[in-house]
Parts: structure tokens; C-alpha cells; sequence
């Protein structure tokens, strides 16, 4: 493919995901073109049809054949993402996949080693990291505002009521479960955001109404910092990282358009609330919301930065060894749930 062509694109999947963004940021996103969808189930292609007017696919393997497919978005049930993604890659398909990587650290090698083998760009779909307060928080993190941190609490719980979860989200075996869903987004944000590896994990996981429907994770990172994260899908909306750094407190909310700084009062006991100038990018997305209240500009980001890999340029998306990294905390922390101890990480991802 010619880095002047447009990216033609498939998504396979038509889930509350691809409906609610991938599906609609592909047409808006430049140099990319939708040209068809694939879902088995006849629900998800109706829905999907009235958001786009595509080829529709019943089977992933027809889109992945026709020759007028150069990359696709995958955002099928989880336990598919790693046989969905070696298709795209034998079949010579780049493609963006929704986290996680796998359910298995096998399956997850597998993936990584056909995309090396294949040749074709491959992104993973940690959004946050083209979120425009997750990109500021890193800077001020790495240019010491908060000073060295030592701490870091996170929580990203999201409701979903029994009577409309997914069958495929009852059950682990079946890629369900707070871990892969939630918390591997912020296994990958803190890794990031504090450009360090995890090294130990110690949870305890909840299965009260479906598989691992809430979770306490104890984080320690290579450099010795402790993150204490909670999810959940069983209590009200949140999704923030909290860094408790030697000179003040930086929280990071993905439903908010600036970052939150509070550092200690120049003059007396107490503490003060910091401005943070917000980034363009940031402004934009506040302005953006006055017409769209619920929308998130990550995803367009995201898939903007996929869309110029695939025409031949380098941006800073989440690659597959971050995909398995991610996987890697996961299973350490089911591994923790069964035995009662911490559990240590090796971070090889290939």
C-alpha cells in the first residue's frame, strides 16, 4: 500500500464498542475509508447498518479475504482477539485490537509471533494514551512537578447491570471479568504514565453476580513505587489514577478535561489547588463536548495514529509486548487470588 493511499477498513465485531465509536470515528478519521463490517449476529449488523452504510460480512473470515480490506479494527468478545488477530495478520491485514491481547499468555506469543512472521502493523487499543489529560499527566509527572511519586491509587469501576451484561462477560473462561476488561487498561496506563515495569502482584477478586465482578490489586512497580487499584462492575461510573508524589497530589480522570494538581500552601498548613493550563488538544476536546457531552476523544486519536502507522509513519501507540504485559498482570493476579501470596512478574513480552 502507498503511504498517499487512503486506508480501507474493516471492523470485525459490532458491540457496544464499534457502535458507540469505532464505527463512527472511522468516518470522520482522514485518509481512512470504512468499507465493510462483519458480526455473526444479525442484531449487531442491524444496529450497525444504521450507523454506516457498508458491506456487511456474517463471518470475519469473508472480510478478511477481500481484497479491499488493507486494515482492520478488532473488537470481538475476548476470548476471539487472538484467532481473529492472526487471521488478520496471515491474511496480510494490519490491524488496531481492542485489549486484551488474549486470554492466555499463550495465545498471546502466538499473536506476536505471526504479526513478526507477517509483517503487518499492529496496534493495541489502550486508548488513554491518546487521551489529552493521560498525555499531560505524563509530562508532568516525568518533569518532576509532583516531585519523585510514591504512591499511586487507581480506580476505573463501570456499572453494568446482570440483566444486560454479554453471556461472554458471565463467565473468565470466556474473556469476562473486571481484570481483562478494566484493569488492563490501567496495568497499561501506569506502566506508561510512570515509564516503569510492574514487578509484583497481590489481588483479591469478587464474583458476585458473574466472574470477577470486582477486584483489589496491590501493584509494585521495578522501581519500588505501590499503585492500589479497585474495579468493579458493581458500583457507580469512575475512571481515574491518582499519583501521590513528594511535593503534591496529580489526579488524572478520563471524564474530565484537565488534569487536578494540589500542592502543598506557599505560606502556611494546608494544601492548594494548582491551575493546569489545559492543552490544545484538551480544549479542543472541552469545546467539542458543549454538542457531544459523553463523547471521548481518545478513540479518534487513537485510530488517527493507527491510520498514519498503517501509511508508513511511526506515532506512539501501544504495540502487542504492551498488549502482553498488560496480560502478564492479569494472570499474576488470578495466580495471587489462588494461592494467597504475591506473585512476581518476569516482563518478557516476547
Amino acid at each position: 500500500m502507498s503511504v498517499t493511499n487512503v486506508v480501507q477498513f474493516g471492523v470485525i465485531g459490532c458491540g457496544t464498542i464499534a457502535y458507540w465509536t469505532h464505527l463512527r470515528e472511522l468516518k470522520r478519521v482522514r485518509n481512512a475509508r470504512l468499507v465493510a463490517v462483519a458480526d455473526p449476529d444479525f442484531g449487531a449488523r442491524a444496529r450497525a447498518a444504521r450507523q454506516v452504510n457498508v458491506r456487511m460480512h456474517v463471518n470475519a473470515e469473508e472480510l478478511l479475504t477481500s481484497p479491499d480490506i488493507d486494515a482492520v479494527v478488532i473488537s470481538a468478545p475476548n476470548a476471539m482477539h487472538a484467532e481473529l488477530a492472526i487471521a488478520a495478520a496471515q491474511a496480510g491485514k494490519h490491524f488496531y485490537l481492542e485489549k486484551p491481547i488474549a486470554i492466555t499468555e499463550t495465545e498471546a506469543r502466538r499473536v506476536i509471533e505471526v504479526v513478526l512472521e507477517a509483517g503487518v502493523v499492529a496496534a493495541m487499543g489502550f486508548n488513554r494514551r491518546c487521551h489529552p489529560v493521560f498525555e499531560q499527566g505524563r509530562v508532568l509527572i516525568s518533569t518532576g512537578k509532583i516531585g519523585p511519586v510514591r504512591a499511586v491509587q487507581t480506580i476505573f469501576t463501570e456499572p453494568m447491570p446482570s440483566d444486560s451484561m454479554p453471556d461472554w462477560k458471565r463467565k473468565r473462561s470466556s474473556g469476562g471479568g473486571v481484570l481483562l476488561d478494566l484493569g488492563s487498561h490501567h496495568f497499561d496506563s501506569v506502566r506508561w504514565l510512570l515509564r516503569d515495569e510492574i514487578s509484583e502482584v497481590q489481588a483479591h477478586l469478587n464474583s458476585e453476580v458473574s466472574d470477577q465482578d470486582s477486584a483489589s490489586v496491590r501493584l509494585v512497580m521495578r522501581n519500588g513505587i505501590e499503585v492500589q487499584s479497585f474495579f468493579s462492575f458493581r458500583t457507580g461510573r469512575a475512571d481515574m489514577l491518582e499519583f501521590i508524589g513528594e511535593r503534591g497530589i496529580l489526579r488524572i480522570d478520563r471524564h474530565r478535561c484537565t488534569a487536578s494538581l494540589r500542592l502543598g500552601r506557599r505560606f502556611g498548613y494546608g494544601v492548594r489547588q494548582s491551575f493546569v493550563r489545559p492543552t490544545v488538544a484538551a480544549m479542543t476536546w472541552r469545546f467539542a463536548r458543549l454538542l457531544r457531552p459523553a463523547w471521548e476523544s481518545s478513540y479518534r486519536r487513537a485510530l488517527v495514529r493507527f491510520v498514519e502507522m498503517c501509511r508508513g509513519g511511526r506515532p506512539p501507540l501501544a504495540d502487542l509486548p504492551d498488549g502482553m504485559r498488560s496480560l502478564q498482570v492479569v494472570l499474576a493476579a488470578e495466580k495471587s487470588m489462588q494461592t494467597g501470596g504475591s506473585v512476581r512478574i518476569a516482563n518478557e513480552a516476547s
